[in-house]
């Protein structure tokens, strides 16, 4: 057998960082530095038609191209941008992070609990403030099969907010401090703060996204989502129910104010947001303000929207703003204790009313367990058109807003009016408003009335007082518009319509009479309280 000899070919080689470093090399020949695990090659004399005298560095695997890669500049061909500087590309790809780059896969499947976890941890619990940056979450489904731990000053924005979706089941979202301090350690100075979260979905099933000692942090744009369907059976009282979003407090140093819910979603929810106040001592509970803002969100498909288990004279300087509440089976907003908050602008869909329409309230939609400087302003609830016109003198009023200092509803209500002689049933008010305010336009022919009736109800519901103040479209009330106009008269009475012995329901009923009337129209707007 022929014996084969194979010639080994070696390089220069030696140690970049010792010595002389790496010497001028010849034309093309290699060196090796072992202790830098770079290679070189010699790039020849100027004679031989190299460009410059020195040595050409090779890129191996152990190079890190990002750091070679320092000539990134903004708009670098265009013309019109003279003024940008050349940057690396690691500095440049580090101004944005994703939960993609903590190991996150949104697949559906795949339990991402230790990835979130990871980067809240190396971003926003990192003593260096350069890499508190926003985390971005890419569209996709994220499974969670444990809590998710979101510390101060984290900012955490999804792609979509349909598309980027964490599923979270009966786990939690609950909030830590700068050094991941828990509620059992929150104080005034390390407890939760700054956080910002939105365009993103929230799904769970009983799991609760806990604020408890949060403050100054906005959610923006994130929707919770459940499974509740309307008439959906629960076990318990609602006040004990989990909510989407939840909170504590008990201590005035640690309790949730400042926080904004700006364009969310609450949808299918048993409950969907819910604050306890807790009294730690019965001799002495804690009273201070919190302030809480939303704006702009919905709530749709639930049993019951916001609920505050307050204490008496708790400062709940609320602002509810541009809301929606639809198809809430029982209240949109209940608070058992409280002062001062404020419901504007917002409109109450086909609530309070079970799974039954409108037209057949069961309870009241909007509830006050203390009246001071609680007020519902500029709203719009669709219950007093929806339940009709008729059958009024034996239908029960179910009041929409109970116990506030004011109401005012912006609806419209209209109806017929019809030639009587006596007094024909036109529309029921609740009897718990101690006044109620009427503001109608009446029209009858060609002739116009533009009126208010005032009505004054009793603390103790006896007699009820009420006044109407008018001005109408003729100049005289001897011609036949005058007296089309004073002839129709309107009554006011307190009745049990709803058979429980209580004088519940007021009873509005009007006259026009055969001999001097006309038919026509009416359309008026409430404003009520206590």
């Amino acid at each position: 057998m022929a014996v084969v000899q194979i010639s080994k070919i070696q390089v220069r080689r030696g140690q970049k960082n010792s010595g002389i470093g790496v010497p001028q090399l010849s034309s093309a020949e290699f060196a090796w530095a072992v202790d830098s695990q770079e290679l070189f090659i010699g790039n020849g004399s100027i004679a031989e038609g190299a460009p410059y005298v020195g040595n050409t560095k090779i890129l191996t695997e152990h190079d890190n191209i990002l750091e070679l890669a320092s000539s990134y500049q903004f708009a670098e061909p265009e013309p019109s941008i003279s003024l940008s500087i050349p940057r690396s590309l690691q500095t440049k790809l580090d101004e944005y992070v994703s939960v993609l780059d903590f190991g996150a896969v949104p697949d559906g499947s795949t339990d991402n609990s230790s990835a979130f976890e990871n980067a809240m941890n190396e971003l926003f619990r990192n003593l260096d403030s350069r890499f508190k940056k926003i985390l971005y979450i890419p569209n996709g489904v994220y499974i969670f099969a444990g809590n998710l731990r979101i510390p101060s000053t984290a900012i955490l924005q999804g792609e979509t907010r349909d598309g980027a979706r964490l599923e979270f089941n009966a786990n939690n979202i609950l909030f830590v401090g700068s050094n991941g301090e828990e509620v059992a350690e929150f104080t005034s100075s390390n407890r939760p703060q700054n956080v910002k979260i939105k365009d993103l979905t929230i799904s769970r099933s009983v799991g609760q996204t806990d604020i408890t000692g949060v403050y100054d942090s906005t959610f923006e744009n994130v929707k919770w989502v459940s499974e509740y369907e309307l008439g959906d059976a629960f076990t318990g009282s609602i006040s004990s129910q989990t909510a989407a979003v939840k909170w504590e407090n008990s201590l005035p140093g640690t309790k949730v104010t400042d926080i904004t819910f700006r364009d969310c979603i609450w949808e299918s929810n048993l409950l969907s947001v819910r604050s306890d106040q807790i009294t730690v001592d019965p001799s002495n509970p804690p009273i201070y303000d919190t302030r809480i803002d939303f704006e702009n969100c919905q709530f749709s498909v639930g049993h019951t929207g916001i609920l505050i288990n307050g204490i008496t004279n708790q400062g709940n300087r609320w602002n509810i703003n541009g809301c929606k509440f639809e198809e809430i089976f029982a209240r949109g907003f209940v608070s058992n204790y409280g002062i001062g908050t404020k419901i504007q602008r917002s409109s109450f869909i086909n609530c309070g009313n079970e799974i039954n329409t409108a037209a057949t309230p069961i309870t009241d939609i909007i509830s006050f367990g203390q009246s001071n400087a609680n007020i519902v302003v500029d709203c719009s609830i669709n219950r007093h058109q929806q339940g009709g016109f008729t059958n009024v003198a034996t239908k029960g009023a179910e009041v929409e807003v109970l116990n506030s200092s004011k109401t005012s509803l912006i609806d419209m209500n209209y109806a017929d009016i019809y030639l009587s002689d006596s007094f024909r049933p036109l529309a029921v008010f609740s009897g718990y408003n101690r006044y109620t305010y009427i503001d109608y336009v009446l029209n009858l022919g060609v002739h116009s009335r533009a009126g208010q009736i005032i009505i004054m109800t009793p603390d103790d519901q006896g007699s009820i007082s009420f006044a109407d103040n008018y001005a109408y479209s003729t100049p005289f009330i001897t011609d036949p518009g005058g007296i089309l106009m004073t002839n129709f008269q309107f009554n006011v009475e307190l009745r049990d319509n709803n058979g429980d012995s209580g004088l519940e329901t007021i009873l509005l009923s009007y006259t026009n009479p055969l001999s001097t009337g006309t038919t026509g129209t009416i359309s008026y707007s409430i404003t009520y309280g206590v």
